[in-house]
């Protein structure tokens, strides 16, 4: 059964909804609004498996600045908003921009069962 592995769908995706629910509410970091927000992740969930659970990955967004935008989203369909919003990033963010570009490739050691277990239990998902 694939739910009793510790590296399975099933825990993937309970840690990944556990550790983003914590991010619905919050100000966008761009405009400050607080209506449809959500956690962005800087390098994406499938480029760094040690990052899609760090929160220093992760930035603050409104769907108009995640999707919807036309002038600053990184999943826009115009690539000039995309473009504006890394630049945004890593002006606004160098040190959290650069932990990130230096910490890309590391690798944790940790099933999702662990990383779901250890936020129920209030640490970060990685300890």
């Amino acid at each position: 059964m694939l739910k009793k592995s510790p590296n399975s769908k099933y825990y993937r995706n309970k840690a990944d909804k556990l550790f983003m629910s914590q991010f619905h509410g919050e100000p966008c970091e761009i405009c400050k609004t607080t209506i449809g927000t959500c956690g962005h992740h800087v390098i994406g969930k499938s480029r760094s498996k040690a990052l899609r659970l760090d929160i220093r990955n992760i930035i603050v967004v409104c769907n108009q600045h995640h999707c919807f935008g036309n002038e600053m989203a990184p999943h826009s369909v115009n690539s000039l908003a995309v473009e504006r919003f890394l630049e945004w990033f890593r002006t606004t963010h160098p040190e959290r921009h650069a932990w990130i570009v230096e910490n890309e490739r590391i690798e944790r050691r940790y099933t999702f069962k662990q990383a779901y277990e250890n936020m129920v239990n209030g640490r970060d998902a990685w300890e």
